[in-house]
C-alpha cells in the first residue's frame, strides 16, 4: 500500500472554506474524501497519540474588547505586549510608552512614558512580574522599573542586545549575540557569564531558553547550543550541547522545545533531534522530515505547515499523527498551539484558528482580523496584536 493510500486510511482531517458572515465564523467539516495529492509522509503513528495537556475554558471567541488609545512606537518592526494586571491590561511599545487599558470595555485609562528613550534607545523585550517591568532596550541596558516609571536599578553591558528577557527562579536570563548572563531580579547584580563564541551569522537575534530542573538549555542568538547549571552558574557539557549542527549562516528556523523529560531541537527547520535528559541518549537524531513554512512543538507534537498542508509528528518517533490539505493561505504562519475546550487550537497570523477535535473533526474559526503579530494568552483571555497596533481581546 503506497503512503499516500494509507495516509488517507488514518487521520484524515480535511479543512473547508469559511463561508458564513457571523461576527466569528465557523465550519464544521465531517467529509474525510479529500482526492487532492498530498505530499509523502513517512509513516503514521499508530499507537501514540497527541497529548493535549490541562485545557483553557474560552467562549468560543464570540465577544471581542478592542483597546483603545494604543499606537505603535515609530519603530515598526517593534513589537507590543500586553500584560494583565489588577484588572487592567498594561501595554508597552518600543519608545517605553505605557496604555493602561479597562478590561470591561477596553477604554483608555491613562497613557504615560515609562522611562525616556534616548538616542534611539529601542524597548526590545519587557516583562511584567509582581507590580514592576523588567526593560531590555538595544544598546544592553537592563532596567527594572515601577509601574510609575521609577527605575531600581539598571545594568548595561555594551553590547547589542536584541533578544527577549527569561525570569527563572530569582534570576534574570539576559541573551546577547553571543553571551548568556544571569541577573539577580533583586538588585541587577551580574551573578554570572557564558560567552560562546562562533563565526558571525546575518539573523544574530532571538535566542531561546528552556528549564530542565537546575539546568538551562538555549539556543544564543548567534546559533550556539548552551547548557548552564543554575545552581552554578557554569557552562556544562553532554551529547546535546556537543552536537554536529547543520552550518548556517542564518538561525532563524532553529527550535528548541521541552516536553517532560525529553528535550527536543529543530535546526534549520527540517532536522529533528530528541534527546531523553535521563538516560542521555538521542531518540531521533538528525531526522530529517518534511520543510515547511512555518512550525510550532505543542507537548509530543511538532506541527508544520507548508503551503496549504499541515503536518503533526511525533517528537519521539517521527512519524506522523496526521497530515491535512487547509484553506489557509500558502504564506500564512502558526503563531500559537493550545488546547482550547479539549481541542487541539492552531492560531494563525491571518486571524484564522484550525481546530481539530478528538472525534476527527475539524472546524475553523475566522476572527475577522488580519496581519497579526502574535497571541498571547493572559487570565483564560486571548490577546491578538496586529501589525498595526491594533490589540484585541477575546
Amino acid at each position: 500500500m503506497s503512503s499516500t493510500s494509507l495516509f488517507k486510511f488514518f487521520f484524515l482531517i480535511p479543512l473547508i472554506t469559511i463561508i458564513s458572515c457571523q461576527s466569528v465564523e465557523r465550519v464544521i467539516d465531517q467529509n474525510f474524501n479529500n482526492e487532492t495529492k498530498i505530499p509523502e509522509i513517512k509513516d503514521i503513528e499508530k499507537v501514540d497519540n497527541i497529548f493535549l495537556g490541562s485545557s483553557i475554558p474560552l467562549n468560543n471567541f464570540e465577544k471581542v474588547i478592542n483597546l483603545s488609545g494604543v499606537k505603535h512606537s515609530k519603530n515598526s518592526n517593534s513589537k507590543l505586549k500586553t500584560f494583565f494586571f489588577d484588572d487592567k491590561f498594561y501595554t508597552l511599545n518600543s519608545n517605553s510608552e505605557l496604555f493602561i487599558n479597562n478590561s470591561s470595555d477596553g477604554e483608555l485609562i491613562n497613557n504615560y512614558f515609562l522611562h525616556e528613550n534616548t538616542d534611539e534607545d529601542n524597548l526590545v523585550s519587557n516583562y511584567m512580574f509582581n507590580n514592576h517591568f523588567l526593560l531590555g532596550y538595544s544598546s544592553g541596558k537592563i532596567i527594572k522599573a515601577g509601574l510609575d516609571g521609577a527605575i531600581i536599578w539598571s545594568f548595561n553591558n555594551k553590547k547589542i542586545f536584541n533578544s527577549f528577557l527569561y525570569l527563572v527562579d530569582d534570576l534574570i536570563i539576559v541573551f546577547y549575540g553571543d553571551e548568556i548572563l544571569g541577573l539577580s531580579i533583586e538588585d541587577g547584580e551580574l551573578l554570572w557569564s557564558e560567552s560562546y563564541r562562533d563565526l558571525p551569522i546575518i539573523q544574530a537575534k532571538g535566542g531561546q531558553l528552556v528549564n530542565f530542573f537546575n539546568d538551562i538549555y538555549f539556543i544564543l542568538p548567534n546559533g550556539r547550543l548552551g547548557l548552564i547549571d543554575l545552581n552554578l552558574g557554569e557552562k556544562n557539557l553532554n551529547k546535546f550541547v556537543n552536537l554536529e549542527i547543520q552550518n548556517s549562516i542564518n538561525n532563524a528556523k532553529d527550535k528548541i522545545h521541552i516536553f517532560k523529560n525529553y528535550l527536543v531541537y529543530l535546526d534549520e527547520g527540517e532536522f529533528l533531534y530528541t534527546y531523553d535528559l535521563l538516560t542521555n541518549e538521542f531518540l531521533l537524531e538528525n531526522f530529517k522530515i518534511n520543510s515547511s513554512t512555518s512550525n510550532a512543538f505543542f507537548n509530543n507534537t511538532l506541527v508544520i505547515k507548508n503551503e496549504q498542508y499541515l503536518e503533526a509528528i511525533n517528537i519521539f518517533n517521527g512519524k506522523s499523527f496526521w497530515m491535512t490539505e487547509t484553506k489557509l493561505k500558502r504564506d500564512s504562519k502558526i503563531l500559537k498551539i493550545k488546547n482550547i475546550n479539549e481541542s487541539l487550537s492552531l492560531f494563525t497570523d491571518e486571524g484564522k484558528i484550525i481546530i481539530i477535535k478528538k472525534d476527527d473533526n475539524s472546524e475553523i474559526l475566522d476572527l475577522k482580523i488580519k496581519n497579526i503579530d502574535s497571541f498571547y494568552f493572559l487570565n483564560n483571555k486571548v490577546i491578538a496584536i496586529q501589525k498595526n497596533g491594533k490589540i484585541g481581546v477575546f
